[in-house]
């Protein structure tokens, strides 16, 4: 191989090593913004369940039959 031809070889795979870093950089801020989504997602299906709970059995003793029926 002759000189060019190997500095064209080596241009080409720093080029696609520069767009490989580029895109793994941009994936991994992607992932964090996910990351932060699910976890404020789980926050909030938390806070439910807990309200759910709390309020069922409020609503469950409303609606019992009192003793002398």
């Amino acid at each position: 191989m002759s000189l060019d031809t190997l500095e064209n070889r080596i241009s080409e795979l720093e080029s696609v090593v520069t767009f490989q870093e580029h895109t793994i950089s941009s994936l991994s801020s992607e992932l964090f913004i996910q990351q932060e989504k699910v976890k404020e997602i789980d926050r909030t299906l938390k806070a439910l369940v807990k309200s759910y709970k709390e309020n069922i059995s409020q609503v469950s003793a409303e609606h019992e039959v009192p003793p002398h029926y």
